[in-house]
């Protein structure tokens, strides 16, 4: 009976019930990220919260990188792709349960016409300390649009940080807009920044690849990009290019002037089977890691992270 009780007192459903503090809720879940269990875990301990799939959403982090949330009224988990090295063996085949292995690497608190965020400020200080105060600059999740959030609260945790702000809505006064309170804890594990494959520079001996040249003026360069690469063996390039490409056919995406492309499965084994040849031939490179994380996403049936090009004079 008391494993029960202990229980309960943690349940998320239970804590909202009783009306206890968003302070409350936040310190009893982000221990969690210390040892971050997997989503088969979570949803097991979580039966009854909504599984978001994986898609696009500038809202919570503008790389698409996460895997899948588990969501309650209040919070949502954000799971990420399991860690691994660049010579550990991907999956064989494609198998879209072995989502269920992504990990737990951040947690989103929310309420909405909640400005004041003096009483939970003031809880979680009382257990973790007094906060920073980074200025605009120097925050370190800025792609969350959060250079205009005020106030802007930082706490280190033992495996992470954690923020409290007050997103105004936007970056002018407007009566009108949504004002929200924001709690937001991430591991230290999380991954963080954009992907980039530079085209204006090839290894000594070999001609530049530059994408601009490739495209038909209506942003169809994947194609052109992909036979050059093919040429020079540029098993990287030519994953990436896939990988964009198959960025296409997913909802919500700009297509920027470019063609629909209509094979998903096929621009997805491509991919994977370059992203497999790069790893094989380069284990030790400096973008092995990624290229791991971003072959295990498709293997998985997620969408791919997006790539972004660029070609120099």
């Amino acid at each position: 009976m008391r494993a029960l009780v202990a229980l309960a007192i943690l349940s998320p459903a239970f804590l909202l019930a009783q009306n206890q503090s968003l302070a409350t809720l936040v310190l009893s879940e982000t221990p969690s990220l210390d040892s971050s269990p997997d989503l088969a875990a979570w949803r097991n301990r979580h039966p009854t919260e909504r599984l978001k799939t994986a898609a696009y959403d500038n809202e919570y982090e503008s790389q698409g990188l996460w895997c899948a949330a588990s969501v309650q009224s209040t919070r949502k988990a954000f799971f990420y792709v399991p860690v691994g090295k660049p010579g550990d063996p991907l999956p064989a085949r494609e198998d879209t349960n072995l989502v269920r292995q992504c990990r737990l690497l951040a947690l989103w608190y929310e309420v909405d016409d909640s400005p004041d965020p003096k009483s939970t400020s003031a809880e979680l200080a009382a257990s973790l300390g007094p906060p920073a105060e980074p200025v605009s600059g120097k925050r370190t999740d800025g792609d969350w649009g959060s250079g205009y959030w005020n106030p802007y609260l930082l706490w280190p945790l033992r495996n992470g940080h954690l923020v409290l702000a007050v997103d105004p809505g936007g970056p002018l006064p407007d009566p009108q807009a949504r004002k929200r309170l924001l709690v937001i804890a991430r591991a230290a594990q999380a991954p963080r920044g954009l992907s980039f494959d530079w085209m204006g520079e090839a290894p000594k001996g070999q001609p530049s690849l530059k994408a601009c040249a490739f495209d038909d003026g209506h942003n169809n360069w994947q194609d052109g990009l992909i036979r050059a690469a093919e040429e020079l063996h540029a098993h990287l390039t030519i994953a990436r290019a896939y990988d964009s490409k198959l960025l296409l056919t997913y909802p919500g995406i700009d297509l920027n002037g470019a063609n629909m492309p209509t094979d998903p499965d096929t621009l997805r084994r491509n991919a994977i089977a370059h992203f497999r040849a790069f790893l094989a031939e380069n284990p030790n490179a400096p973008e092995a890691p990624a290229a791991w994380r971003e072959a295990w996403r498709l293997l998985v049936g997620l969408p791919p992270s997006p790539t972004h090009f660029a070609c120099t004079d």
